[in-house]
């Protein structure tokens, strides 16, 4: 008896110490529906005359392009905004282009490639005012990325409404802990920008360097982008990264790429930088390296690995620099630039790590490091002799920057923010120091 009643008293003392322990969750979500507008393959193809008329107020830029003279900006799904930016104070708005579909852009020798949804298509620029198509390549994207928005019913995505409905989500729904769903032909999320960065990764439905050294053969004329750019080319080829893949495009025919190859390269890619006969690919888990001195064949030489976060690169004087940021849409938490000594692109070695808050995009000229810290503005670093990391230069915190272009041969600066932030136009000088010579607002 006196053991039975040692043992009941263990097993009370047990379930009670585990009730204290559990974790009662009484949170609450609430999510907003969204209805997809749709168009088929065969609707988009069929209308697109790229109709180029007076210019329009720039209002949701995804991308930005530098080629001589010219800023191009890429509109959320709806086409393509190009500046005459040869005064860097007064930047001319001088067309707007139709081009629904529309993220990675690049351009080579006149002729700017930029992908509509699955097919790659090439403009002439002879007519910078006037873009004229001179060629299609179909289906050479894939339907389940960020570059084409696809539905189950093989429907392309080409914007989102609000139903109006609202569900308020307990601990015990199966879709408390997703960011985003589908469910019941509406996709659910907590606002407009949760469903912006969720849809740039549509699988969960089923830039550059500007000389010819870095981003062409001899006597080609190639522009730049931003370090978070997806196209880029060098040694007469484009190659584009979506979510998985490298897509390889021969451009011997200037005005009719031949989809030459393509290399899958893993979960998480980002984005993709050339420098001599390599591309460096940002990813979500690691800076893969490819050799692409037989440019339609590129060759695998070295993942450098780290923890899960976003993932820039830009590399300069056989040093990478490579910001790492975590966060509810990047995996880790956690924010540093890491410097990695490439000149061994077999055997990329970790040189330096410093602890950052909040960077993004980056860009590296004239010893000098440009940081886009988000809320934090926009940081200049001073680079050592060795190309590591120095003392901070200056910063802003007037703009909430993304994303920057470097012109050194102006002591030029181009700085991609969030939000109502824009474009905003910097010279710096020997010292790093900053001041602002324009800025192209957004829309209302």
């Amino acid at each position: 008896m006196k053991r039975f009643f040692t043992l009941a008293l263990l097993a009370a003392l047990t379930c009670s110490l585990s009730s204290c322990l559990e974790e009662t969750c009484n949170e609450r979500r609430t999510v907003i529906g969204f209805e997809p507008v749709t168009i088929t393959a065969g609707e988009w193809r069929a209308n697109s005359a790229f109709f180029c008329g007076v210019p329009e107020p720039v209002c949701n830029t995804t991308s930005f392009y530098v080629y001589e003279q010219y800023l191009f900006m890429v509109e959320e799904n709806k086409g393509l905004h190009i500046f005459d930016n040869s005064d860097t104070n007064n930047p001319q708005n001088i067309t707007f282009m139709e081009a629904p579909g529309g993220q990675g852009i690049a351009v080579r020798n006149g002729i700017l490639y930029m992908n509509q949804y699955t097919d790659l298509v090439a403009f002439s620029l002879d007519n910078p005012e006037n873009p004229t198509l001179v060629g299609r390549t179909e289906d050479v994207f894939e339907p389940f990325s960020i570059f084409a928005q696809v539905l189950p019913n093989n429907n392309f995505v080409v914007d989102w409404v609000e139903t109006g409905e609202r569900r308020t989500l307990d601990c015990d729904d199966i879709n408390f802990n997703q960011g985003t769903f589908w469910q019941d032909d509406i996709f659910w999320a907590e606002s407009d920008r949760d469903l912006a960065i969720a849809a740039n990764s549509f699988s969960d439905f089923n830039g550059g360097a500007p000389t010819a050294a870095a981003g062409g053969s001899a006597g080609d004329v190639v522009g730049q982008g931003g370090s978070l750019a997806r196209f880029t080319i060098n040694n007469g080829t484009l190659y584009a990264v979506d979510d998985e893949r490298l897509k390889v495009f021969d451009l011997s025919d200037p005005e009719n790429p031949v989809y030459a190859d393509q290399v899958n390269l893993g979960w998480g890619i980002e984005t993709i930088f050339p420098y001599q006969d390599k591309l460096f690919i940002g990813t979500r888990t690691g800076m893969q390296i490819y050799d692409v001195s037989t440019p339609n064949a590129p060759e695998h030489l070295s993942t450098f690995e780290h923890v899960l976060s976003c993932d820039p690169v830009v590399v300069a004087n056989d040093l990478a620099y490579v910001t790492l940021w975590g966060g509810r849409d990047c995996g880790s938490v956690g924010d540093q630039l890491e410097i990695i000594d490439v000149s061994d692109a077999s055997n990329p070695v970790s040189l330096q790590i410093t602890p950052m808050s909040s960077s993004h995009g980056l860009g590296v000229a004239d010893g000098k490091l440009f940081l886009c810290a988000q809320w934090e503005g926009l940081k200049v670093f001073d680079l050592t002799d060795d190309g590591l990391l120095g003392e901070q230069l200056s910063g802003l915190d007037n703009i909430n920057a993304r994303d920057v272009i470097v012109l050194p041969a102006n002591n030029d600066l181009i700085v991609l923010g969030y939000a109502d932030d824009g474009i905003q136009q910097y010279d710096y000088d020997e010292q790093g120091q900053l001041t602002p010579t324009s800025r192209i607002n957004l829309c209302d």
